[in-house]
Formats: structure tokens, C-alpha cells, sequence
């Protein structure tokens, strides 16, 4: 099939007009498929809308965080934990706490639990992030972390939404083939009786 059919196909499904041979369900069916189009496109401006909101609100807690935190030195005084081997499930962590001392911002020395590389040796010295009172903290959100997770949000939530549509679509479309078949039985049966 050559592609000025299949567009030719795609045209006549959407839009049967005043063909005499298009029946009732071909007209359910071209209205349907119009009506998943402009959901889907009607979708892309509250998707862009979510991942605007998204972007907003992270990018406020990475200036929030990024005023907040700051990073510090650590010194472990113990070994880190020994580097792993994957077993079944693959995942192994780079990092696992470990004793260390650092001094904050104001000059205080502390001692607590950093994450620590795996294999470090007592000693060794680990970046840490450090909150206002001097505690350690994860790594502040930043703005491209705010921007790739409202994009991926915005973008996600679209594909869903597609998803769903054209699984509604193809749960129509299914009746729509049983009811012409079953509309096709009856022509033959009538015309089978004559």
C-alpha cells in the first residue's frame, strides 16, 4: 500500500461525508477519532500547564535550599564500608554512612554520620552538604534538577493521557468492529433467505 493511499484511507475513516456505503458506525467511528485527536491536543496545553507549576514550585525549593546549605569538609574516622559486589538485583549503592568529623560554618566541630564513598579509608576526606544549624543534609536541588523534573512531569503526564485515549479509542473501535460484523451477519442471512 502506497502512502497517498494510506492517506487517502486515513481521510475517508475521519471523515466518511455523504458516501451512501458509510453506515453508522463508520460515522461513530470518524467522530471518535476526531474527538481523540483534539483531547490530545486539548491535553498538551494542562500538561504544559502541570510541568509549568512543577518547575515553579522546585525551583523555589532550590533557591530555598541552595541559600540554606552549603558544603563543608568531613574527615572519616573510620573505614567506609567495603566496596560491593552486585549480587541478583544489581543495585549497589557508591556511598553507605559512615563516622566522620567536620567543622561548620561557625567554626564548631562536630561529629556524626556522612555518606562515605565504599573503600574509603579512615582519614580520608568526603565532601558533605551541611544545613544552617551544621547537620549534614542531601545535595541541595538545583534548577536544571527543577527544569528536567517539570519537563519530565509535563511530558510523562501527556504520554499517559495518550496512552488512555487510545486505548478508549481502541475499546470503541472493537465495538464498533462487532456490531458491523454482527450487522453483516444479518445482510447475509437476509440475503441467503431469498
Amino acid at each position: 500500500m502506497n502512502t497517498s493511499s494510506r492517506w487517502s484511507r486515513a481521510w475517508h475513516t475521519v471523515h466518511p461525508g455523504r458516501n451512501p456505503l458509510a453506515r453508522r458506525e463508520d460515522r461513530i467511528e470518524a467522530f471518535t477519532v476526531l474527538l481523540a485527536i483534539a483531547m490530545v491536543v486539548l491535553a498538551l496545553p494542562v500538561a504544559a500547564a502541570v510541568a509549568s507549576g512543577v518547575f515553579a514550585a522546585r525551583a523555589e525549593q532550590a533557591a530555598a535550599e541552595q541559600a540554606t546549605r552549603y558544603r563543608a569538609e568531613a574527615t572519616l574516622l573510620e573505614d567506609g564500608a567495603p566496596i560491593a559486589i552486585a549480587g541478583r538485583s544489581g543495585v549497589v549503592h557508591d556511598t553507605s554512612p559512615a563516622e566522620a568529623t567536620w567543622v561548620t560554618r561557625e567554626g564548631d566541630s562536630r561529629v556524626g554520620e556522612v555518606q562515605a564513598t565504599r573503600g574509603s579509608r579512615a582519614g580520608a576526606k568526603v565532601p558533605v552538604w551541611l544545613d544552617g544549624a551544621g547537620n549534614p543534609v542531601a545535595v541541595p536541588f538545583t534548577v536544571s534538577d527543577a527544569r528536567l523534573l517539570g519537563v519530565g512531569t509535563g511530558v510523562g503526564l501527556w504520554l499517559a493521557f495518550i496512552v488512555i485515549v487510545l486505548a478508549g479509542y481502541g475499546c470503541v473501535r472493537v465495538l464498533l468492529d462487532r456490531a458491523r460484523s454482527a450487522r453483516w451477519q444479518e445482510e447475509w442471512r437476509e440475503f441467503a433467505s431469498h
